[in-house]
């Protein structure tokens, strides 16, 4: 089980009382700091399981550090070791997702079961949190999946169950995961709306025809030897024909 603590306060002798009663606690201090920059940087550097941060150092104070840590998730938890019992500090502490808070001077019979409490809260956030990251992941790619459906359905003129059912066997004869097919359905969808305005603007800007104007892109597209949609693009970024 990682048990790794960064420890954060600008006096030294604090520091190291701690780190001697964290390597008794069977911790391992991986880091030390003098200020919330400290604190910041060595995180972004290390990702422990926790800092032990006092609240008032120079630079950048203990608790707009916490906060950066705990938005950022550089940290499994925060711990805040300080001076200040002050109701105020501690509900804002609470606000920012700090998971424990011990008041200086600081004893190991205190200090060890706070930091037991603050790992398994931070471990159930981080999970909370991964679970939340994934459920946001599969509604976004529902989405791709949906879109992709109707862009078929509507090309093939079939209902879109079937073309649902379609993506599937393709997936399923690619060795492809359905995603990848939504997105090359998506993607064509695309190329293809590239293609009806590029004809659009020629046939606005010249006085054409539809088959006219795709007649042109089919043989510009053959004289530079790329595709339509290719030459669609080129159509569209250079505002016309050249």
């Amino acid at each position: 089980m990682n048990r790794t603590v960064v420890v954060v306060d600008d006096e030294p002798i604090i520091r190291l009382d701690l780190c001697q009663m964290l390597e008794e606690l069977n911790y391992e201090v991986i880091a030390e700091g003098t200020d919330g920059f400290d604190a910041v940087e060595i995180c972004r550097k290390k990702h422990p399981s926790i800092v032990l941060l006092d609240l008032d150092m120079p630079v950048f104070d203990g608790m707009t550090a916490a906060e950066t840590i705990m938005t950022e998730g550089l940290a499994d938890c925060v711990v805040i070791c300080t001076a200040f019992a002050d109701e105020e500090f501690i509900r804002k502490a609470g606000d920012i997702g700090v998971s424990g808070y011990l008041v200086k001077p600081v004893e190991q019979r205190s200090l060890g079961p706070t930091l037991e409490i603050a790992l398994a809260q931070g471990r159930r956030i981080s999970a909370y949190k991964e679970d939340a990251k994934e459920a946001e992941r599969k509604i976004q790619e529902n989405k791709i999946i949906e879109r992709a459906k109707g862009c078929l359905a509507r090309e093939k003129n079939i209902l879109e169950i079937e073309a649902y059912r379609e993506m599937q066997k393709t997936a399923m004869e690619k060795r492809v995961p359905l995603l990848a097919i939504a997105k090359a359905v998506l993607n064509q969808e695309s190329r293809q709306d590239d293609v009806m305005r590029a004809k659009r603007l020629l046939m606005r800007k010249k006085g054409l025809s539809e088959p006219e104007a795709y007649k042109i892109l089919s043989r510009e597209a053959t004289r530079h030897k790329i595709s339509i949609q290719e030459m669609a693009s080129k159509v569209l970024d250079q505002g016309g024909l050249r």
